[in-house]
């Protein structure tokens, strides 16, 4: 069993105080390997950013482990949850914690080792006396510089209209959206921001993930995708 509290610069921190870890702000992430689960419990108070960092590890350590997904919201638990974490908060007749699992953190690849090759220099050639040549003069004609146009649309997409048109929309049933992918940039729902004006922008680390907790709704403009919207069912 482990328990996690994930931060919202995306690290998982191990806990074993279940009234330290049970609080709105947080997210977390339990491992059950008896029940061959993985929980994910998000805070009414908890922060986008640690949101979107707890679908990120869920659905790398599934592809580890090969376990079910079940999420669930601060206003509801599960019999099956509360005994994972008491489990993963249990201490031995000593006193003790239980020893720590190994990390799930991937090992990086390790860096190739660059060998140089040193070649044999070359033999030099024998001198040989150059023939005399004939200079001719040659009219050489040349062609006029051609310029070619750029097609390539150069465009800047406005985000705040694309978030403008995008609030006039009606709402996925039961779903309630997270982010907001523009261009090639993420972006926190206006509604979820904790204070208005605040940066919207997400920076995430280069890598990919599944994100199929969420489901996507394009938004298209003259034939063209101009916005994809994550819609997160409750």
């Amino acid at each position: 069993m482990s328990l996690y509290i994930i931060q919202s610069s995306g690290e998982l921190t191990e806990c074993y105080n279940k009234e330290v870890a049970i609080k709105s702000e947080n997210v977390l992430l339990v491992i059950s390997h008896m029940q061959k689960k993985i929980y994910t419990w998000i805070g009414g108070q908890a922060s986008p950013h640690s949101k979107f960092a707890c679908a990120r590890e869920t659905a790398r350590i599934r592809m580890e482990l090969g376990y079910k997904i079940t999420n669930l919201e601060e206003s509801y638990s599960t019999d099956e949850f509360n005994q994972a974490v008491d489990e993963a908060c249990s201490v031995d007749s000593t006193g003790k914690s239980s020893p720590k699992p190994k990390p799930l953190a991937v090992k990086p690849a390790p860096k190739p080792t660059l060998k140089t090759e040193v070649k044999p220099k070359p033999k030099p050639k024998p001198k040989s006396k150059p023939k005399p040549k004939t200079v001719t003069k040659k009219t050489v004609k040349t062609e006029p510089e051609r310029r070619y146009s750029s097609t390539i649309d150069t465009k800047v997409i406005d985000v705040e209209h694309v978030i403008k048109q995008l609030k006039i929309l009606p709402p996925m049933s039961n779903s309630i959206r997270d982010y907001i992918i523009i261009d090639d940039s993420l972006y926190i729902a206006p509604e979820n921001l904790d204070k208005p004006g605040t940066e919207s922008k997400v920076s995430l680390q280069d890598g990919s993930f599944v994100a199929d907790d969420y489901i996507p709704r394009l938004f298209l403009e003259n034939g063209k995708i101009i916005a994809i919207e994550l819609w997160r069912s409750v």
